[in-house]
């Protein structure tokens, strides 16, 4: 006897079902079959209905675990079976077999990833009950790259099956085992069968019901669907489960079976009538008759998939506070669940809403797992920084937590990877950078991390240089290694303390997780056996193969929210239901069918009797029976919702279900998160003190609640706080009262005194490659300068205003070319262990540092100032001491180098300018000196007016301080420009900066100017009266009084570094020029203009004239 039972969602079919089949029972055994993801919830209502003496008579199956009670019964329950690793494998050993064979997929064939598209097609294949002789027939007679394709399928899943024959059984196999077995066992003689949940059924599942059907005493299926009759072309909502209806109907006839149709009328008891108008209208091909929502059904819009999440959350609170409903009675249904998953779980916690994710874990990001996965990408893939930092943050390896951010520091610092790992000689770069000097802490920081490398290394070099390359010897290969590593004794230790913490789940989860490992390796031992495999190749499948794999996890609490996908949550009744993310961007949302074939290749084999998967259109359709499914699942409440924009910032529109819902309420309104000013989030404690921080209304309303009333306070406490100011113990003991200064530091300290206290009072220095950027050029170009302009060309008496001539330029190469050599292997260690990049960017510097030194030459050979000192050291144990300056208690000890000093002796008396090489395009700037900026060639300066007799053995004057533009000039034009234009445009573009002092005899010395002017100084020359102008002249007392400026200056950072000030106050020139735009501390900072001492030191440009005329007011 065949029984269908008809019925919309919501119809009382399961209660039917269940009602019927517990009376049936005090007469015969019962069995309800429903799909796998029911299962569960279905013996809980069995049990609600027929109470616990229910599971003396009957029993709940998905089709799996039916095909083990027939081999239970009939025998083969036994048989080994492959798991879904080994299935991937003996695919991997299929195609291999089948390569030489292949014409289309011969290529792809070699790509691990292609094997789950294969397996897929096998499966596919299996459920419809289609050997893999059809396809290669279907595919000789239709030729062609469409039959080739089809050949070449049937030529694998031919060899899979024939393979599979000789190793173990495939559980896709099991259901026809099953329908073997059922031919001559008797299994469900005597029995009633039940099927619920169900749309439709594979071939196989029907191979297998039409056994049962012979045997059992009567089967009863329950579908979804309002009539047998279509009247709906085929694509309505219940089309699936009317064609299902109709072939069950045909084979009980075919079986002279007799058939009985009842069709139950939806009266949905206790369902909210609003619902029962949303089922009944949701999918009418008639214009609806709006009905009031009555508060049964919500729209909600909020801002982002955040905020939605935390919306849903707060409105679960209230559902239970108010409306007395239980966690349990909840569900949260997204088509995309795996998009909302980590938002669900983490914003549920902080509003204290337990949540059960009905969902799979990715298992390849469990600790375990990752592990092995990174060594195995490790070493086939040449030691990339991603690889190994992946498998040693596992936390699972014998290398120190501190030793390992030592390492990462300086791996990303020298971009190691490759044979940089395991060379057998030290690591010899430098900790910190290029050409940087060497101390004893940076020696033993060297040692420290190069031990940790070898320990790092060795035992992946071992996996590595693995001798045996097959795919066994690969698998015992890796097994080695972990026992190496020592993992199998630090998972149990750490399962031993997960247990001892009360963390059972977890423990357990490592347990899995471990013999996950180990099946997946003895499977590849014993599948791959002797078959060759590089580790290149092992390395991804055995990914693959792990990812095959999942771990259980059941509810630890049976009150608890349940979530999930769509399409796993359509069985579950719930009272209230919180659809997420209905925008159009995820509804409907029909992917491409898993496997190989395409439609056409579908509709193709159908011409041989095949009944495969369906087709993108039959997709669609069923896509639209889960919504339906969906929307008709809670009893009191159904609330949709999207968010206004997607995770990445796309704007996302309303789904059609949204549009289709209004229509069937009048008058129903779309709530917008932009209205409600986070008044949802005071729902549950941790989110209402964020937003009393936000928002003073919702602090005003926590502060009359008890409960909250000393929370609100510390809150209030903790806004009150500020930056402040250090303890002048704080300041000693983090400065100490010598403090040591230089240029750079100094420019910090003016710049954002909160910058500084991070960089030199926390020493947090942030990650940065070692990059031959614009310090580490600027320190090649002073080493190329230095060595070149200390050649007898530049330190005898010549004329000025020689050109450079020919054989002068020559010259000038050759000592280019020795003083570039003598720095890679002074400074560089050789060019051998550098990059490819590396090695062809330095040698196009080498020409930019030709150009800089040919125009350095031309200037000093037109001028009567000689160099006279090079990297001129200010300091402890250099040519001169530091300069120091002590005020409130704090000694500030100035130290630093000078680039070049030049010398020309007129009348007894040294004159000296100072001159540093700019790489970059940085000019003097008075309005950064005005404030504090930019102080080192100046303070330089008057200090050798101080101190430079003792050095140079003559009374010595100031001339002056020049910026030298240390860079290739580019210049656009034509082609055809002419020789003295480009000459002229190359001389502007590397003009000096600076301040000169205004005395004739000492601006001829440094240049004569010709007919066009000065080449070099920042000077003009009045072609009609020859008076020399420009911002860069300052008189010898102009010069004094700005030497008190800089005295001021220092005394200033003394007073503000002992009275501790911290302020975020960069200094601030316009959007393009601040210190905040290149700041390495910008996510520490968190600067809030007006808060405390935060606040934008506003730096208007000052001209020459303001600036002297600054200097003249009164201290």
């Amino acid at each position: 006897m065949l029984k269908l039972i008809l019925g919309r969602a919501g119809s009382g079919k399961t209660t039917t079902v269940l009602n019927r089949l517990c009376r049936a029972g005090q007469e015969r055994p019962q069995v309800l079959l429903v799909p796998e993801q029911m299962s569960h919830e279905s013996e809980r209502a069995l049990c609600r209905v027929g109470g616990p003496q229910a599971c003396l008579f009957a029993e709940i199956l998905s089709f799996s675990r039916l095909a083990n009670r027939v081999f239970q019964t009939a025998g083969g329950l036994g048989e080994e079976e492959l798991d879904n690793g080994g299935r991937l494998l003996l695919m991997y050993r299929a195609v291999q077999e089948s390569a030489p064979e292949l014409k289309v997929y011969a290529r792809p064939s070699r790509r691990p990833a292609f094997l789950q598209s294969l397996l897929a097609t096998v499966d596919e294949l299996k459920s419809s009950c289609a050997p893999p002789e059809v396809l290669v027939r279907a595919g000789r007679e239709t030729g062609g790259p469409e039959g080739e394709k089809l050949q070449d399928l049937g030529l694998i899943c031919g060899q899979y099956q024939a393979l599979a024959a000789q190793v173990a059984l495939d559980p896709r196999d099991r259901l026809t085992r099953a329908a073997e077995k059922l031919t001559l066992c008797p299994w469900a003689k005597g029995k009633d069968l039940w099927l619920d949940g169900f749309t439709d059924f594979t071939p196989q599942q029907r191979m297998v019901l039409e056994r049962l059907m012979i045997q059992a005493n009567s089967v009863t299926v329950a579908l979804t669907c309002d009539h047998l009759e279509e009247d709906e072309g085929g694509t309505g909502i219940f089309s699936p489960a009317r064609r299902t209806a109709r072939q069950l109907l045909a084979m009980a006839e075919r079986l002279y079976i007799p058939c009985e149709v009842e069709r139950l009328v939806s009266n949905s008891p206790g369902k909210a009538e609003p619902l029962k108008a949303l089922e009944r209208e949701l999918f009418s091909h008639s214009a609806p008759r709006p009905v009031p929502a009555g508060g049964a059904v919500e729209i909600f819009q909020a801002n982002t998939p955040r905020s939605e999440v935390e919306w849903a959350a707060a409105r679960i609170l209230r559902l239970v506070r108010e409306e007395g409903l239980r966690f349990r009675d909840i569900g949260i249904a997204a088509r995309d669940y795996g998009a909302y998953r980590d938002l669900v779980e983490s914003v549920f916690g902080r509003y204290g809403v337990p949540v059960f994710s009905s969902a799979m874990t990715e298992i390849l990001e469990k600790p375990v797992l990752a592990l092995v996965t990174a060594a195995l990408e490790t070493t086939a893939n040449g030691y990339r920084y991603e690889d190994v930092f992946r498998y040693l943050k596992t936390g699972l390896t014998n290398l120190p937590e501190e030793d390992r951010d030592l390492l990462e520091n300086y791996v990303l610092k020298w971009d190691i990877k490759g044979s940089r790992w395991t060379q057998g000689k030290d690591w010899p770069w430098h900790p910190r950078g290029y050409s940087l000097h060497w101390t004893q802490e940076d020696r033993d920081l060297l040692a420290r991390v190069d031990r940790a490398r070898r320990q790092v290394f060795v035992p992946l070099e071992v996996l590595r240089k693995n001798p045996v390359h097959t795919g066994g010897g690969q698998a015992v290969a890796l097994y080695t290694f972990l026992e190496e590593i020592g993992l199998p004794d630090r998972l149990e230790e750490r399962v031993e303390e997960l247990d001892r913490r009360g963390q059972p789940a977890l423990a357990e989860e490592y347990r899995q997780l471990w013999d996950i490992l180990c099946g997946g390796l003895e499977q590849c031992a014993r599948l791959l056996g002797e078959a060759p495999m590089e580790l290149e190749e092992f390395a991804p499948l055995f990914r693959l193969v792990l990812s095959q794999y999942d771990v259980g996890t059941i509810p630890v609490s049976l009150d608890r929210v349940t979530a999930g996908e769509t399409t796993r949550q359509t069985g579950h009744r719930v009272k209230a239901l919180f659809f997420l993310g209905a925008d159009d961007a995820s509804l409907p949302q029909v992917g491409t069918t898993p496997g190989l074939l395409s439609d056409d290749d579908r509709s193709l084999l159908a011409a041989y009797g095949l009944e495969l998967d369906q087709t993108q259109r039959d997709l669609l359709y069923r896509e639209m029976t889960t919504i339906y499914q969906i929307c008709a699942r809670p009893s009191q409440k159904l609330v949709v919702s999207w968010p206004g924009q997607g995770a990445g910032g796309e704007e996302r529109r309303p789904s059609f279900l949204i549009g289709r819902i209004r229509l069937i309420f009048e008058n129903l309104p779309i709530s917008r998160e932009d209205r409600l000013k986070g008044a949802f989030r005071l729902e549950a404690p941790l989110p209402a003190l964020e937003q009393a921080g936000r928002d003073r209304t919702a602090r005003r309303a926590l502060e009359e609640l008890p409960d909250f009333r000393e929370a609100v306070a510390r809150l209030d406490r903790a806004a009150a706080w500020e930056r402040g100011r250090l303890s002048r113990e704080a300041v000693d003991r983090l400065y100490g009262q010598r403090v040591a200064m230089s240029a750079s530091r100094m420019d910090k300290y003016k710049s954002c005194h909160f910058s500084y206290f991070m960089r030199y009072g926390l020493k947090a220095e942030p990650r940065k490659p070692a990059g031959f950027d614009a310090p580490e050029y600027g320190t090649f170009v002073h080493y190329v300068l230095e060595h070149v302009l200390q050649d007898e060309m530049f330190t005898q008496t010549t004329i000025p205003g020689l050109d450079l001539g020919e054989e002068r330029r020559n010259r000038l190469k050759d000592l280019v070319r020795q003083a570039v050599e003598r720095y890679v292997a002074q400074e560089l260690g050789g060019l051998e262990g550098q990059s490819q990049r590396f090695q062809y960017l330095f040698r196009r510097l080498q020409g930019t540092v030709q150009a800089v030194v040919d125009n350095v030459a031309d200037e000093l050979l037109h001028s009567k100032f000689r160099p006279i000192s090079f990297e001129l050291g200010f300091g402890k144990g250099q040519e001169l001491p530091p300069v120091e300056l002590t005020a409130s208690g704090v000694t500030i000890s100035v130290t630093g180098f000078v680039d070049r000093v030049d010398g020309y002796v007129k009348d007894g008396k040294l004159h000296l300018r100072v001159v540093d090489y700019k790489t970059g395009r940085k000019t003097f700037d008075l309005t950064e000196v005005w404030n504090g900026l930019g102080l080192q060639m100046l303070l330089y300066l008057f200090t050798l007016e101080d101190r430079g007799r003792a050095l140079y053995g003559l009374p010595v004057e100031g001339a002056g301080v020049l910026y030298l533009p240390a860079r290739e000039a580019v210049i656009r034009g034509s082609r055809a420009i002419s020789d003295a234009d480009l000459r002229k445009r190359v001389d502007k573009e590397l003009t000096r900066s600076g301040l000169i002092v205004d005395d004739p005899e000492i601006l001829a010395a440094m240049e004569e100017p010709g007919a066009e002017g000065y080449r070099f100084l920042p000077l003009k020359v009045s072609k009609t009266t020859g008076q020399i102008t420009g911002e860069a002249l300052a008189t010898a007392e102009q010069l004094g009084k700005l030497g008190r400026h800089i005295q001021r200056t220092l005394e200033d950072i003394c007073q503000e570094l002992a009275g501790g000030n911290i302020s975020a106050d960069p200094f601030w020139r316009g959007p393009e020029k601040n210190a905040c735009r290149y700041c390495d501390y910008a996510a520490a900072c968190h600067f809030e203009p007006g808060r405390g001492e935060d606040c934008r030191r506003w730096m208007p440009g000052v001209s020459a004239q303001e600036f002297w005329a600054g200097l003249e007011q009164p201290e």
